[in-house]
């Protein structure tokens, strides 16, 4: 990658403090990196699991039908870990597990908190701070509504994030009468 310096017109320099929401004036020196790397892209769904959460949930007493269940719960959440169409009967078929064993294990993981059923909306969800499908800094409101009714600590699974945006602290930007300045200045 090289360096170089180009002049650009005042129109030029108007445009670009435009697409950035500052004054021309503002605008000291403007750089633009050109990489040939590319950016790294997955083919699939994937969820983000909590590490030492996770390390909890493979030391607890859970039955092998109960853990069987949750790790295939991994992959079959929705964004804001809502269980889609919950049905216990389905995944019983899915796993090829028996249905009073499902049933069991079921009653295990809501018991433990690991499974949370919202009385307002009837959704059952996987507990958040185990895994979380998607980027949460990316939801909508209403997803992040869900994320946030998914989201229970207990004594044996700590909170596992932070609900907030990070970003940077702008100074207010000074607005000039003139939107295109005529000093005759080159940058």
């Amino acid at each position: 990658m090289s360096n170089t310096s180009v002049m650009l017109t005042k129109e030029q320099k108007a445009i670009i403090a435009e697409a950035l929401d500052v004054m021309p004036e503002d605008l000291e020196e403007i750089k633009v990196k050109a990489s040939a790397c590319k950016k790294t892209s997955f083919r699939d769904d994937f969820s983000m699991v909590f590490k030492d959460n996770t390390a909890t949930l493979a030391r607890m007493d859970l039955t092998p039908t109960a853990f069987r269940i949750v790790l295939y719960l991994f992959s079959a959440i929705d964004y804001g870990n809502i269980i889609p169409g919950f049905s216990q009967s389905r995944t019983a078929r899915e796993l090829g597990l028996n249905k009073s064993n499902v049933s069991r294990a079921f009653r295990e993981l809501f018991e433990r908190k690991i499974l949370i059923r919202n009385a307002e909306d009837g959704q059952v969800y996987l507990n958040s701070n185990l895994c979380v499908k998607g980027i949460p800094h990316r939801f909508n409101e209403d997803l992040m509504d869900k994320f946030s009714k998914s989201r229970l600590e207990t004594e044996d699974f700590a909170t596992s994030f932070n609900f907030y945006r990070a970003g940077r602290k702008t100074k207010p930007v000074k607005k000039s009468r003139n939107r295109y300045p005529t000093d005759g200045i080159p940058f």
